[in-house]
């Protein structure tokens, strides 16, 4: 049993005395259930962080209060477990672990604090042997309510549209899986049906992975393996994670009735490209715009690590993908260099637990591999026709780097320019310069021509807009032609060519 106290915010040690005169212990947490069941309580009650049985003293290493064994963990972020701003423990320093309240971190994730900070606490208390063992809860065929959510298991086996049909005569839909909460209590309904569950996600109508009620993925819970090439139609299994399946498959589902409406979907998408120019060596790096980013396609051939962190010198990460129309646009620029490269490098990584992740946090809702990917551990976009594949860490590849756009700049006062600002008219003052520059360059280019047929001296050669060095060694020579085409077909702005 157990027991949540927010309303007083107090120190570790007098939470764990203030449990033990209850007849109880501070909450350990050994399996993904009991961490599942305390995150839905969480999302009902909590408005503070709460101390959990989990502390560390004097470098000893975290132990439970109540002796049991650390099997399971829920870390709120794996690469640094010590707190906030503390890059290592002091020798007689005490930490202990919260579950957090905050949904930007993940409700119920585990956090270290000071043992000296203040916070709610959860007490559990064991059921003595005099109790006669527990049947599973009841399954509810009702809606529940979780904050803003209300939640309904579905006991039919339907296949993927019957239950979405089914989800919509309540005036709901197929769940969508949006944050801790409603994740968790979707996996305790699993595991009490020991069943899987249809979820409201697939990649149908898109091309990439959705859920029906208009939300964009902002976390995912993929198996390893997943997402599948070829089976659209997501369920979640008994085990919490992700799995993706042939729509016709029948089994139970879930339903979800919310009041939080999704984002509308803009068409404008504000901003300009950097321009970046490296005077040592001579080079300039041509950003290309697409919707909110930016993009440039560096052909030097370097290891995947080597690129990622070329990519950060240059302002940006290596480029993600997330949906049909962004693969299109990045197939359309690496086909240009098919005859010098066969593929270039992406952000795309495999984890050391098997999953597959993109280096600047977007989450997996697309994917694009051959038939017989992923193999290795870095993902790569080919040349020839667009088609993902997998590299080694000693492999040696072109790369794309990708950055947001950012707001112009006033001259005057030094702040960005806010998005409406510009007249249309000066807009389209603006495009007839072009043209007219366009048009004056054109011309200077025909009378050079003519003078240089006349002249027995030889012009000098014209370099890569997209990428180019002089001093160092110089990379394969493109039509310029071509990506200013593409560029003015992908993109309402103008390219820059420097």
């Amino acid at each position: 049993c157990y027991t949540i106290i927010s309303s007083s915010p107090i120190i570790w040690v007098e939470a764990m005395r203030k449990c033990i005169d209850i007849g109880g212990q501070l909450a350990s947490i050994p399996t993904r259930r009991v961490q599942a069941f305390l995150t839905t309580k969480m999302a009902e009650s909590a408005n503070t962080d709460l101390w959990i049985g989990l502390s560390a003293f004097k470098q000893d290493g975290f132990y439970w209060t109540d002796g049991k064994a650390r099997k399971y963990t829920n870390w709120g972020y794996s690469t640094n477990r010590r707190r906030l701003g503390s890059f290592y423990q002091r020798w007689d320093e005490e930490e202990c672990v919260v579950l957090t309240s905050s949904s930007t971190f993940g409700i119920g994730k585990w956090f270290i604090k000071t043992c000296n900070d203040t916070n709610g606490f959860i007490c559990q208390q064991d059921v003595g042997k005099k109790w006669p063992p527990r049947p599973d809860p009841a399954i509810s065929n009702i809606y529940v309510t979780l904050g803003n959510d209300s939640i309904k298991l579905v006991t039919k086996n339907l296949t993927w549209d019957d239950a979405k049909r089914h989800c919509e005569g309540d005036s709901a839909h197929l769940a969508s899986l949006r944050n801790e909460w409603t994740q968790a209590y979707a996996e305790l309904l699993a595991m009490n049906l020991k069943a899987p569950l249809w979820i409201g996600l697939n990649k149908q109508i898109n091309g990439y992975f959705r859920y029906v009620d208009g939300w964009h993925l902002s976390s995912a819970g993929w198996a390893v393996g997943e997402p599948s090439r070829d089976r659209p139609c997501v369920y979640l299994d008994v085990d919490g994670k992700w799995k993706t399946a042939f729509c016709n498959r029948t089994m139970n589902s879930v339903c979800k009735q919310s009041t939080d409406l999704p984002p509308t979907e803009s068409s404008i998408f504000p901003g300009i490209c950097p321009q970046e120019t490296n005077e040592e060596y001579r080079q300039s790096y041509v950003w290309l715009p697409f919707k909110g980013h930016c993009y440039v396609f560096i052909t030097d051939e370097i290891e995947w690590a080597d690129a990622a962190s070329s990519c950060v010198r240059h302002g940006g990460t290596l480029a993600s993908i997330e949906d049909p129309s962004e693969q299109e646009f990045i197939k359309s620029y690496v086909e240009i260099f098919q005859d010098s490269h066969s593929a270039f490098w992406v952000g795309l990584y495999k984890t050391h637990g098997g999953d597959w992740k993109w280096l600047d946090k977007t989450v997996l809702d697309y994917i694009n591999w051959a038939e017989d990917e992923p193999d290795n551990d870095y993902g790569q976009i080919e040349t020839a026709d667009g088609i993902w594949r997998t590299g080694r860490r000693w492999h040696d590849r072109a790369y794309i780097c990708k950055t947001p756009k950012v707001m112009p700049v006033d001259s005057e006062s030094g702040k960005a320019e806010p998005h409406g600002g510009q007249d249309p008219r000066s807009r389209v003052h603006t495009s007839l310069i072009i043209v007219l520059i366009i048009t004056i360059t054109s011309t200077l280019i025909v009378v050079a021509f003519f003078l240089y047929k006349k002249s027995p001296r030889s012009l000098p050669t014209f370099d890569n807009p997209l990428y180019f060095d002089r001093e160092r060694s110089q990379p394969d020579v493109v039509d310029t032609n071509k990506l200013i085409e593409n560029a003015e077909v992908e993109n309402p702005e103008p390219i820059i060519t420097l």
